[in-house]
């Protein structure tokens, strides 16, 4: 494949190509180069975002590039479509009055010839969330219609239509389009302070990606959704615990209550929980209830990268490890939502943890998301200094090979492919 070159853009947001500076990443802190097979070309739906007041890092000596033809310039990263795995941050140094990035996952971006190119990989082949089953505004539009007058006082119905609209969320959109996976957003209130929450930030200089919900909709109301998307969907999916909203744990008794009234009229669907696992006694009741899976969200196995960045209120990164245990002698579906950041992630230490809490907690999958947040930020926030990183893509082959049941992906799968497990050649 031909030389990767450095990608800038000016003040404006402007991308161009530097013909003269070969690209660099960024692996934590540290300045990397990468060979061209690691690239692909820029995935489908894939977004730009100029990184302010960041200045681009060329790949040959490492040096600080700040001006382009007499201007200003700063660096560019991308901001993956659904599916894919970053492996490399974009590699800049930062002015000393640079504000805190928002909240998006920030991967590296490269020329090869005339086309962008990004350090990446898909990890998951599930099409739900792809752009192109998501162009269709006009019969996205119709279904809002159809359904809200079908369940014209429902709340939570009220909350989709929002959240597909004004949000983009693909989730909802999937709902009113009666297919895959359908959102249920239930709670207001949140029992942690997480550095990246996307519905909650208080005095960072960060704005929320979406509005936490106002109104809670009841168990009736919950149940009438769930019944709605899994008596249209083939191996329909319905979660609980979604961005615009709190931890759905704290609504334990009204999400077993809902649960308990769908699972009287049917057996079909997957109902799953996504969560931060704070509440054993409460996993257990939506268990007993008749849930199918849980995915518990983690960044870290490391208890103190762990608490420094959910700062929990009322637990501990125990009762995290206590709801495993209560998911894995239920024997229902067990997912890890691990927050993936290049360089901290599969950094050594990291990685040592990672294979013990595992060997410890045999889970089902990892879910491998790309952490949405200012990697400097985050990094100084969790007090993570710098450390010999592996490598992503060598961290997923060591997974793959250690834990051969494990399986690794991006999506919450339904009943159907619990178990199922695709080998893949990073």
């Amino acid at each position: 494949m031909k030389k990767s070159y450095l990608a800038f853009c000016d003040i404006e947001g402007n991308v161009y190509k530097h013909p003269g500076a070969l690209a660099a990443f960024r692996s934590g802190r540290r300045f990397v180069k990468v060979d061209e097979k690691e690239l692909i070309p820029i995935p489908d739906g894939s977004t730009l975002y100029l990184l302010p007041q960041r200045y681009p890092v060329e790949g040959k000596n490492f040096k600080t590039i700040t001006h382009y033809n007499g201007n200003t310039i700063w660096a560019v990263s991308s901001f993956l479509s659904s599916g894919y795995l970053r492996t490399y941050l974009p590699a800049y140094v930062k002015a000393k009055d640079a504000p805190v990035l928002s909240l998006w996952a920030y991967c590296g971006l490269v020329f090869v010839g005339d086309d962008f190119y990004v350090p990446a990989l898909r990890i998951d082949p599930d099409p739900r969330s792809d752009p192109a089953l998501h162009r269709n505004d006009i019969e996205l539009f119709k279904q809002i219609k159809v359904v809200k007058e079908q369940y014209p006082s429902n709340s939570l119905v009220r909350q989709l239509a929002k959240c597909s609209t004004q949000y983009g969320c693909l989730c909802a959109r999937n709902f009113f389009l009666s297919r895959y996976e359908a959102p249920l957003p239930t709670t207001k209130s949140c029992n942690a302070l997480c550095l990246g929450c996307f519905s909650f930030q208080k005095d960072t200089g960060v704005h929320v990606s979406q509005y936490r919900l106002t109104r809670q909709p009841s168990p009736q109301e919950i149940a009438e959704v769930m019944l709605h998307h899994i008596e249209r969907v083939d191996r329909a999916v319905v979660s609980f615990g979604q961005g615009c909203e709190g931890e759905p744990l704290l609504r334990a008794k009204d999400l077993a209550a809902a649960i308990s009234i769908v699972r009287s009229k049917t057996s079909k669907g997957t109902i799953h929980l996504n969560t931060n696992g704070s509440l054993p006694q409460g996993l257990q009741q939506c268990i007993d209830a008749g849930l199918d899976s849980v995915r518990i969200s983690m960044n870290s196995p490391t208890e103190e990268y762990y608490t420094r960045y959910y700062r929990p209120k009322n637990y501990s990164f125990k009762d995290v490890l206590h709801s495993i245990e209560v998911a894995l002698k239920a024997g229902i579906f067990i997912s890890i939502n691990l927050f993936f950041l290049p360089g901290f992630t599969d950094a050594q230490s990291e990685v040592g943890r990672l294979c013990t809490f595992l060997d410890n907690f045999p889970v089902n999958m990892i879910q491998t998301r790309n952490l949405n947040i200012d990697p400097d930020y985050y990094l100084d926030s969790i007090g993570f200094e710098d450390e010999e990183a592996i490598g992503v893509r060598q961290l997923l082959k060591l997974l793959q090979t250690k834990y051969p049941r494990l399986t690794l992906g991006y999506y919450n799968p339904p009943k159907e492919e619990f178990g199922v497990i695709t080998k893949v050649d990073w």
